[in-house]
C-alpha cells in the first residue's frame, strides 16, 4: 500500500508566477509542480481573480477564465461542477487548487472556488504577495512546508483531536475584529487554546482567513 499522500499548503501566488514558471513532472505519488522564477516550489495554490470567460470548449471539460491583473488561466474540471457553474463574469473568487499542464499550456485543476463579495479582499492579497516577495527575496533558498494529511478524510475527521477548538477560534477572530483584524496573540490569549497557533495556519492554508498584516488577520467574507 502505498503511504498516504502529503497535501501541501496552498501557497499564494499571481497567476504570472504560474504561467511565466516551468512546470516539473514527478515519478510515482510525488507531486507534480511549478518553479517560478523566484525559485518556489509550488504544487497547490491559492489565488484571487475576477472571472472574465466561461464555458464549454468541446473537449470533455468545463472551463472558466480568471484574471488577477498579472495575467489569466483558465480552471478546468472533467466532472460537471456546481462550483464552476455558478459563477458568472465578473465574479471575484479565491481559488484552491493545483497547476497542471497540456501541451504548453498552464492551468489549475480547482479543488475550493469561493466567491468574494467584498472587494477589498483583493487589496489584502497585494499585501499579503508584496510580503511573500520580501519572504523570498530575503531566504531564496527557504524550502515550503508540508502538513500530513489523508487526502481522503473528511474535515471533521481531519479535527476530531482538537474537537471544536476551530470553531472556537474561528468565533473568537469574528467577535474580536472591528475592522481592523485581529492579532495572532490576542486571539492565542482569549481562547486559551494550546494548538490556537496551528489551528490558525491551517486557516490560512485553506483560504478560510487572510494575513492582512504580518500577525494580524481577518476572516474572508
Amino acid at each position: 500500500m502505498p503511504e498516504p499522500q502529503k497535501r501541501q499548503i496552498a501557497c499564494k501566488v499571481r497567476i504570472s508566477d504560474l504561467t511565466n514558471g516551468k512546470y516539473v513532472k514527478e515519478e510515482g505519488w510525488t507531486p507534480n509542480y511549478i518553479v517560478t522564477k523566484q525559485g518556489r516550489h509550488i504544487s497547490r495554490i491559492n489565488l484571487i481573480g475576477t472571472v472574465i470567460s466561461k464555458g464549454d470548449d468541446g473537449q470533455g471539460y468545463q472551463s472558466i477564465i480568471i484574471d488577477d491583473g498579472s495575467g489569466s488561466i483558465s480552471l478546468r474540471t472533467f466532472e460537471k461542477s456546481e462550483a464552476i457553474n455558478s459563477k458568472e463574469i465578473g465574479d471575484i473568487i479565491v481559488i484552491i487548487g493545483r497547476p497542471r499542464e497540456y501541451g504548453s499550456e498552464k492551468y489549475i485543476v480547482p479543488e475550493i472556488i469561493k466567491k468574494i463579495d467584498n472587494k477589498k479582499w483583493i487589496d489584502v492579497r497585494k499585501i499579503e504577495l508584496e510580503i511573500e516577495n520580501l519572504k523570498t527575496a530575503e531566504l531564496p533558498a527557504r524550502e515550503e512546508k508540508v502538513i500530513v494529511e489523508n487526502i481522503g478524510d473528511e474535515p471533521e475527521e481531519q479535527t476530531k483531536e482538537i474537537t471544536n477548538n476551530p470553531k472556537i477560534v474561528y468565533k473568537t477572530v469574528k467577535e474580536l475584529d472591528s475592522g481592523q483584524g485581529v492579532d495572532i496573540d490576542d486571539i492565542i490569549k482569549k481562547t486559551g487554546i494550546k494548538d490556537a497557533e496551528e489551528i490558525i495556519k491551517k486557516f490560512l492554508r485553506e483560504g478560510e482567513m487572510f494575513e492582512i498584516s504580518p500577525g494580524r488577520i481577518k476572516i474572508l467574507e
